[in-house]
């Protein structure tokens, strides 16, 4: 088996990785477009990259394949740029990017991810066409609409599965414990990637955790201040932590809704031209917290960046990423795109924050167990492994209440009853080896238990009171 690392609070979804960026939009540009013919020039240019490539298509010792050697000409001319954030999209990574910023796709709406040369299953989407079929965690999909995808990458299979909403697609699946190949038919339906999600807390305090910044995060973050509103709500709780930014103009949306008049944030491009961003509003009006961490991002930072400067809430919690720049997205004649920096933005009071991040007003470390699900475990871990892997799940454990012997970072006996024990008590299969529907249920306990000791909740419940 094939040793798969994974990081218990990162959910690998359908649309694959999310690629945070602020948009050419922000900054009046188009974020779309052919590219503009360019001459080539007498020390050769373009014609160089195809002549190469005709040497190689002809000579070359082992068959090279032309649209992948043209794809690395393109990185790497991205690569040379003092841009880290520059990079070509190629059409699937293009397509996955928009998916993330529009919020909305067409799809049966589940999480998937490669093991095993197998795509699997790791959730249906509550409320979605996948969920309602009886698809389940762990199932591997071994065809869609006929084609193989045992073997094949993950774009591959999401490709296939997205599609227009009302079209169908019949999905071969290959379930654990079940001896016959089982089939679906499922209609594509619109699936919305929540980037909102809310609850009113005790004491008429309001949470809401935006997990992203799209295209509906805006509207979204305003039908749910409406609903806490009507609730009673007295004051509020914003969590950004794990937020990796998105669209600029989504923060800048939500942030006029919470801020008094005035800037929310500084743009500057290349030339120097400074766009400054302004919240039209009264504002909220009410007591605020911010929750952040090293992973809150870009456009998180825009907001709480704005949210503190103002003194429209106080932040909570760890020191942000620092990123502040802005990116432009063109799209390209082959359906790929190119994106690099245009611009940097700075807060209300021009603080520049790139690489330097923002500190909050009141740090307070994540709960033990949050770290520990940051660092990766291995899914074929077994008796006699000896790794840091191996002392990650001793520490687990123990927060979990199954280990209580001393952390060495060897598979023992004394770990093999500990994981078995924890395996019979949530119905995981009781083999005393680590297993993805092992680390599916580490993933489920953290939460809870991050929940129970959120410590940086606790702290804000108290500010607020």
């Amino acid at each position: 088996m094939k040793t798969k690392n994974i990081i218990l609070v990162v959910l690998i979804i359908l649309a694959t990785n999310i690629l945070t960026f602020f948009g050419a939009a922000a900054v009046g540009t188009e974020t779309s477009g052919e590219i503009d013919e360019q001459p080539l020039n007498a020390s050769g240019g373009l014609e160089v990259i195809e002549e190469i490539i005709a040497v190689l298509e002809a000579d070359h010792i082992d068959e090279v394949d032309r649209e992948e050697l043209l794809e690395n000409a393109y990185k790497g001319m991205l690569e040379k740029l003092e841009d880290t954030e520059a990079g070509y999209l190629d059409p699937d990574e293009y397509e996955n990017m928009q998916v993330q910023t529009q919020g909305t796709y067409g799809g049966v709406g589940i999480e998937v991810y490669i093991e095993d040369d197998y795509v699997t299953v790791l959730s249906p989407i509550s409320g979605t066409p996948g969920q309602e079929a009886g698809l389940s965690s762990g199932d591997r999909i071994i065809s869609v609409d006929g084609v193989n995808l045992v073997g094949e990458d993950l774009n591959k299979a999401v490709n296939l599965m997205r599609g227009e909403p009302d079209t169908s697609l019949k999905l071969e699946v290959e379930r654990p414990n079940v001896d016959a190949i089982l089939e679906f038919e499922i209609t594509r339906e619109i699936i919305e990637l929540e980037t909102v999600e809310y609850e009113m807390l005790e004491n008429s305090i309001g949470y809401i955790r935006l997990t992203s910044f799209s295209d509906t995060s805006g509207q979204d973050f305003k039908a749910a201040l409406d609903t806490l509103k009507q609730e009673g709500m007295e004051s509020l709780i914003i969590d950004l932590r794990n937020n990796p930014g998105g669209l600029l103009g989504a923060a800048v949306e939500i942030a006029d809704l919470l801020i008094p008049e005035g800037p929310i944030t500084h743009v500057t491009d290349g030339a120097g031209i400074m766009q400054t961003y302004l919240s039209e509003t009264e504002g909220l009006g009410m007591p605020m917290v911010a929750l952040v961490n090293g992973a809150s991002v870009s456009a998180s930072e825009v907001l709480a960046g704005a949210l503190q400067d103002t003194g429209t809430a106080t932040l909570v919690g760890t020191q942000t990423f620092g990123k502040a720049s802005v990116q432009n997205i063109r799209e390209l004649g082959n359906g790929g795109a190119v994106r690099h920096t245009v611009a940097q933005y700075k807060t209300p009071d021009k603080r520049v924050i790139h690489e330097v991040g923002l500190t909050p007003d009141l740090e307070v470390d994540p709960p033990y167990i949050v770290e520990l699900a940051m660092k990766p475990i291995s899914t074929s871990l077994a008796r006699g492994d000896e790794s840091e892997e191996v002392e990650t799940l001793q520490k687990i454990l123990r927060e979990f209440g199954y280990y209580n012997h001393e952390i060495t970072g060897y598979f023992d006996q004394a770990l093999t009853e500990a994981l078995e024990e924890f395996q019979a008590d949530y119905d995981a299969g009781v083999t005393g080896e680590m297993s993805d529907m092992t680390v599916r249920l580490f993933h489920e306990k953290i939460e809870e238990l991050r929940k129970e000791q959120d410590y940086k909740i606790i702290e804000a419940l108290e500010l607020l009171q």
